[in-house]
């Protein structure tokens, strides 16, 4: 095609690489024929979704034609006895990345930036880049972010902070004392962003507290998933907390109907299923321990997590060891869309995905 239209693209579009979603299983058994395919590739919940919320597929009325509720009234409902918040503090998205572009899009322009750690999730870069803003990366500190340093890389310009906590793909964390600590010096009018996708899976006790933070900080959004520890992730639904001003300017820009109702009615029921959620963090905290040792044990080093999933490297390039643990019917996730290229990524999954998958690793290595 003529190049013409392409110069006119927003300042930063050109320079982004696309997301990456983890190779489907779908995708790998058509490629190498596999009749069995393990994927731990993508932080997925090896539990599946919650069986109380399956069943609203079953109850699927006839009502297919009808929009949803574009307000979300149930599903906010749900949330606010959940976190102990008002209504008016919650906004819905299509995923909590839908919450993240929303507030690139109502803060950063060409003349603005962003700041997150170097090795946080990818999204960051693409929502600031695509509102023509640049992103100010902080090296890291033990591969987690460094919040102690992060008000010397503010500039004029910076209006958005991205803190991952847990951090993806590293999995590491911040305190709630870093988080509180970084709050107090940065200027009211930047918006700090907390990313908690993987909030419920971290059981240290000096993990982050929102509530006291949001209590503070009016400048403060924070963002949770239903991909996670719910384990909805086909159907798209997150959500974002903050002060209600900052929710209503978020909802000026939302897209309406941007959660679909099977999406709401199902989330509005996995957010109570405490028995599903307690087993999913039961079987990470087990199976976390037994993969890391075993990790361990092959000689690879391993990056201590607090989510639902674990990093490390060895003697190898991370994108063939990818690609050879597909062929063995094993799907894990290379990160060189990180800048670690020496990495792989794998999800914690059942004891059985998990054996399957240190079999495999070991036949490699």
């Amino acid at each position: 095609m003529s190049s013409d239209i392409l110069n006119n693209l927003n300042p930063g579009i050109g320079d982004l690489h696309p997301y990456e979603p983890g190779r489907s299983i779908d995708e790998v058994v058509s490629e190498f024929g596999h009749n069995e395919v393990v994927k731990l590739a993508s932080n997925e919940n090896p539990l599946g979704a919650s069986p109380k919320a399956l069943s609203v597929l079953e109850q699927l009325e006839n009502n297919l034609h009808l929009y949803p509720d574009g307000n979300g009234t149930t599903l906010k409902e749900a949330i606010s006895n959940h976190e102990h918040v008002p209504v008016e503090n919650i906004i819905l998205g299509n995923g909590s990345n839908e919450i993240l572009e929303l507030a690139a899009r109502a803060f950063l322009n060409p003349s603005t930036s962003s700041i997150a750690s170097k090795h946080a999730f990818a999204v960051y870069k693409i929502v600031t880049q695509s509102a023509g803003a640049s992103l100010i990366e902080v090296p890291t500190c033990n591969w987690g972010h460094d919040l102690q340093s992060f008000n010397e890389h503010l500039e004029k310009s910076t209006r958005v902070i991205f803190i991952a906590n847990p951090n993806n793909p590293t999995g590491t964390y911040n305190s709630h004392e870093e988080v509180h600590s970084l709050l107090k010096k940065i200027p009211s009018s930047v918006l700090v962003v907390l990313d908690c996708a993987y909030f419920e899976y971290v059981t240290k006790a000096d993990y982050v507290k929102p509530l006291d933070l949001l209590h503070e900080f009016d400048n403060l959004l924070i963002t949770k998933s239903f991909s996670k520890i719910h384990g909805l992730a086909s159907i798209r639904v997150g959500y974002g907390i903050a002060h209600p001003s900052l929710i209503e300017v978020l909802n000026r820009i939302r897209q309406p109907f941007n959660v679909n109702a099977v999406a709401q009615s199902m989330a509005s029921i996995a957010i109570n299923d405490h028995e599903h959620i307690r087993k999913s963090i039961e079987l990470n905290t087990q199976q976390y321990e037994f993969l890391f040792n075993q990790l361990s044990e092959l000689g690879l080093e391993c990056i201590p997590s607090v989510g639902n999933f674990i990093t490390f490297k060895g003697d190898f390039v991370g994108k063939e060891i990818f690609t050879n643990l597909m062929k063995k019917g094993v799907i894990v996730r290379a990160v060189d869309l990180y800048d670690m290229k020496d990495f792989i990524r794998v999800t914690i999954g059942t004891e059985a995905e998990n054996l399957k998958f240190l079999r495999a690793l070991e036949e490699l290595l």
